[in-house]
């Protein structure tokens, strides 16, 4: 139990909507806790809203409101947060360092407010509701990210002249093997991949492709506009609406497309108007990156 002003508290493990799709939720206030810079932590039984992962922060936190009574109070950003009962200690965002899987700790969801509530809000019931324009553009990119690195890897499986990890659909994977990490953004995301001499002893021969980018981009994007143009659907399933289950991300394409994934996404590939990639090589650092612009209708 930790105690906020004359209330005590514990915090569960926060159950989460936002895999569903869902934008809008009741929930219980558990915990307001000091988050630094001027903002404070409201940590609610239940959840609609995503939070940035400190681990992998490849999707920002949602945004939008909560609501306490007729107070209506902006969220600006959602996070984790960790407790551990046996002393009570509590780490937020990127003070995490627990990994999912630790029994010694808690894990929730934490939105972020600028302003502390003038009386406590313990025990009582919030309204949320996230950002709807925000949401769909994230999760576009989301989805997007996802769908190139499948079409990269089946547009250039020419180029591995040894046997080699294959993807959900079957092809090597040159995602994996190379990836360094992705960030996503409004209907935008950017994946950072190292083309360097382990690669390469990997069998996928980087300097051919980089001669022949533009065949290859292109490749890639003729099998995105021909998946969005399919509407397959899309799925995001877990073992349970806690927060900390595995979850995995399936697209419906031909082969099936499937990896592990805690984001959100759209629900059919016709909710997307285009997802289109193009790519920039950084000599110095042997790094190159796919930039993809995937747009929500």
């Amino acid at each position: 139990m930790l105690l906020d002003g004359e209330a005590l508290y514990e915090i569960t493990e926060t159950r989460i909507s936002y895999h569903r799709g869902d934008i809008a939720a009741e929930a219980q206030i558990e915990a307001v806790l000091p988050a630094g810079s001027g903002r404070w932590a409201v940590v609610t039984d239940e959840t609609p809203f995503h939070p940035v992962d400190a681990a992998w922060p490849d999707q920002p936190g949602d945004h939008g409101n909560l609501t306490v009574g007729d107070q209506v109070t902006p969220v600006v950003d959602t996070q984790i947060v960790t407790f551990r009962p046996a002393d009570g200690a509590v780490s937020i965002g990127p003070e995490v360092t627990a990994r999912r899987g630790d029994t010694e700790h808690v894990f929730a969801v934490a939105h972020l407010i600028v302003k502390q509530p003038e009386e406590s809000w313990v025990g009582r019931t919030a309204q949320l509701t996230v950002d709807d324009h925000r949401r769909r553009w994230l999760s576009a990119a989301h989805t997007g990210c996802h769908l190139v690195a499948y079409a990269f890897n089946e547009a250039t499986e020419e180029l591995w002249s040894k046997d080699a990890p294959r993807d959900s659909r079957g092809s090597r994977n040159f995602d994996a093997a190379a990836l360094i990490d992705s960030r996503h953004d409004l209907g935008s995301s950017v994946d950072r991949y190292r083309l360097g001499k382990s690669l390469r002893r990997k069998g996928f021969d980087h300097a051919r492709m980089l001669a022949g980018l533009d065949t290859y981009l292109a490749r890639a994007n003729d099998l995105l506009a021909s998946w969005v143009a399919a509407d397959a659907p899309v799925h995001l399933v877990g073992s349970s609406d806690s927060f900390t289950a595995e979850r995995v991300w399936r697209c419906e394409i031909s082969p099936v497309a499937t990896m592990p994934c805690g984001g959100t996404h759209v629900s059919s590939l016709g909710q997307l108007r285009s997802i289109e990639i193009r790519a920039e090589y950084l000599e110095p650092e042997k790094e190159m990156h796919l930039i993809a612009a995937s747009l929500p209708r």
